[in-house]
């Protein structure tokens, strides 16, 4: 019998623990946004504008609302405020919460988005929206109409922008030239949207197309935000970042996953959606996105609001409105793209804008 050798014990147990490696089962890897997990609310403690904590209402970390109330919470630190965020009142949760004054609730789906943590048990005391969101919760409208009231207790402290292009294009493999084709078209037609607004609405008009004659032809609207489900569609419409937010991020993956044909605006069709409410003329610029390669006549939503309810105190008013001036870089240090804007800061036209705020502005000069 052959003596055994070190060596030969050596290489059996380099074989035993290359068969044990190739048979164990891959390790987990993490998931963006597959794992859902409890958003229960968390005490956090005191709150309130008094003891300088006061609670915002945004929205994801990834959202526009969500980068705001970063934004001001980055700016309140070096005057001594400890902002807690409900990274969970988006939508038309957050001013229902302010106005009303009710703790926030979990929306539907919440679990599953990746960029938030469970909100604090507290009633927000300040929060972001955009302009359009805000003055239809004013006047009970949109989302706000089946409430059956105005809420006309919000001031807004600051105005910021963030260009959002309203954009229209067709999948390439699609064959669509002009939207006009949709309605007669015999095959199915899937259209994908980012929003689902008052502009929107007046595209599919003036084009004539529903909801209910695209489904008898085997199409519809496409409300999946999987990303490959999505990029399926023959049509897209809404409006326009390069960004990866969830509202935004369907022209972002759209454009990579799929050669789009991007199509002028009709000029009767412009003319209607400039006196839609929150949109004003614009021209999305060249290369914004893969394959549109020439700057389009179109509209533009803009405008967001920082505000809080009318029973906020000046000297807080006045604080945020110092603060958001004076740290005016924080809002091109995130991946949204947001400015400030001296010119545009207090240029509400439907709701007031706050006592304090005001007082600041007046003393840069940035009103008259």
């Amino acid at each position: 019998m052959a003596e055994w050798s070190p060596m030969k014990t050596v290489l059996l147990l380099i074989a035993f623990a290359g068969a044990l490696f190739f048979a164990a089962p891959p390790a987990p890897t993490q998931q963006r946004a597959t794992a859902s997990r409890s958003l229960a609310p968390v005490d956090v403690g005191p709150t309130g504008i008094a003891i300088k904590r006061p609670v915002f209402a945004g929205a994801c970390k990834a959202c526009p609302w969500g980068v705001l109330a970063a934004v001001t919470r980055a700016a309140m630190k070096p005057y001594g405020y400890d902002v807690q965020i409900c990274w969970i009142c988006w939508s038309s949760y957050g001013p229902r919460e302010m106005a009303d004054k009710t703790k926030p609730v979990i929306p539907p789906g919440a679990e599953s988005n990746p960029y938030v943590e469970p909100p604090p048990i507290a009633v927000p005391d300040i929060s972001a929206t955009s302009e359009i969101n805000l003055t239809n919760a004013w006047n009970g409208e949109g989302a706000y109409a089946k409430d059956r009231k105005q809420r006309h207790n919000y001031r807004i402290i600051a105005m910021v922008q963030q260009p959002n292009f309203l954009l229209m294009a067709a999948n390439k493999k699609s064959g669509i030239t002009d939207l006009a084709q949709i309605k007669s078209r015999s095959q199915p037609t899937w259209i994908a949207f980012t929003s689902h607004d008052s502009a929107v609405d007046q595209v599919l008009s003036y084009y004539g197309i529903t909801e209910e004659a695209l489904k008898a032809k085997g199409g519809g609207f496409i409300t999946s935000q999987d990303r490959e489900k999505r990029a399926t569609a023959d049509v897209f419409i809404g409006g326009g970042l390069l960004v990866d937010t969830p509202e935004q991020r369907m022209w972002y993956e759209a454009s990579q996953l799929d050669d789009l044909v991007f199509f002028d605006v009709p000029e009767p069709l412009l003319k209607k959606l400039e006196n839609q409410p929150g949109y004003s003329a614009a021209t999305a610029p060249i290369a914004l996105l893969r394959g549109l390669e020439r700057p389009i006549p179109t509209v533009m939503r803009s405008s967001h609001v920082i505000y809080v309810r009318d029973d906020a105190p000046d000297s807080f008013t006045y604080a945020v409105a110092k603060a958001l001036d004076e740290h005016q870089e924080l809002f091109r240090m995130y991946g949204d793209p947001w400015y400030y804007d001296t010119r545009l800061v207090a240029s509400s036209k439907v709701i007031p804008m706050a006592p304090g705020a005001m007082r600041y502005y007046r003393e840069r000069g940035y009103v008259k």
